[in-house]
């Protein structure tokens, strides 16, 4: 337990504001940047740090599209599901629910 635990500060989702953009994707098909920055109370750019680092991971994917203007939207990938339910399980178990 202790070795899985120490092994979430090297995972993407070991950092507390990527772990809520994971949590805040995964009850969402998919959201919007503006959206998203507003419901994390996060700034544009912290946010866009934040991104690129779950981007670069695979862990979401972020895309331009429009609506009655032009948007930018984030997804939580397969991938991405799969690492966040793998650290969900972890803190579970560290906490002692079943």
């Amino acid at each position: 337990m202790i070795d899985e635990l120490a092994g979430l500060s090297k995972s993407p989702l070991g950092n507390p504001t990527r772990l809520a953009i994971a949590l805040y994707l995964l009850s969402r098909e998919r959201t919007t940047f503006s959206d998203m920055r507003k419901a994390l109370k996060l700034t544009s750019g912290n946010l866009e740090f934040h991104l690129k680092a779950l981007e670069d991971a695979g862990i979401v994917r972020t895309y331009h599209g429009f609506g009655r203007r032009p948007r930018k939207f984030v997804e939580i990938t397969d991938k991405g599901t799969e690492e966040l339910k793998e650290v969900l399980e972890i803190l579970r178990e560290a906490v002692g629910n079943d």
